[in-house]
């Protein structure tokens, strides 16, 4: 069954997964440098792990219109997922982009990052939107802030050190604008 595209950028497309995408999502999420730097929580370390979130992400788009989403290049190679995560702890919408390694370094966050922005504020409610970076991840944090994300404060989840980022809607930007 084909999924509807999300949107494209210059170089990818974005788009729902579907249940026949369980052996990217693993093959994605075999690699320990990949989740390394997740949030705790957001890792998949077994294939049952995967079939259980790959069924999730699957719903949680039908439900609430978001999620993870499978990125692909415009020729139909897989890259990995990014999309929106609900972070348990205080209810709040994060950005997450997890992408194979083969493909870090190439600028397809930089290029992910401000169009997920700009599609989760036209398209949702919310005031404002949060992401998490491994301290010390410069790459990420660098893509996070020059897709518009300010730096809030550091915090400690299951024990190891993140950045938490914020950028806000346009129209409360406007009227509240944070300072680094």
């Amino acid at each position: 069954m084909d999924t509807p595209t999300i949107f494209e950028t210059e170089r990818l497309r974005v788009l729902g997964f579907s249940m026949s995408d369980l052996p990217l999502l693993k093959a994605l999420h075999a690699d320990p440098e990949v989740n390394r730097h997740l949030v705790p929580g957001d890792e998949i370390l077994s294939d049952a792990q995967a079939a259980q979130r790959l069924d999730d992400f699957i719903h949680k788009q039908e439900r609430y219109g978001f999620g993870q989403w499978k990125v692909e290049t415009l020729d139909g190679e897989f890259v990995g997922r990014a999309g929106f995560l609900v972070f348990e702890q205080t209810s709040e919408i994060a950005l997450s982009i997890c992408l194979c390694t083969k493909y870090w370094g190439q600028g397809y966050a930089s290029e992910l990052a401000p169009k997920l922005i700009d599609w989760f504020f036209e398209n949702t409610y919310y005031t404002h939107l949060i992401a998490f970076v491994l301290a010390g991840n410069e790459p990420s944090r660098h893509v996070m802030e020059k897709a518009g994300f300010t730096c809030t404060k550091r915090v400690l989840i299951d024990g190891r050190p993140y950045d938490r980022l914020q950028v806000l809607a346009p129209a409360i930007a406007r009227r509240y604008p944070m300072t680094a």
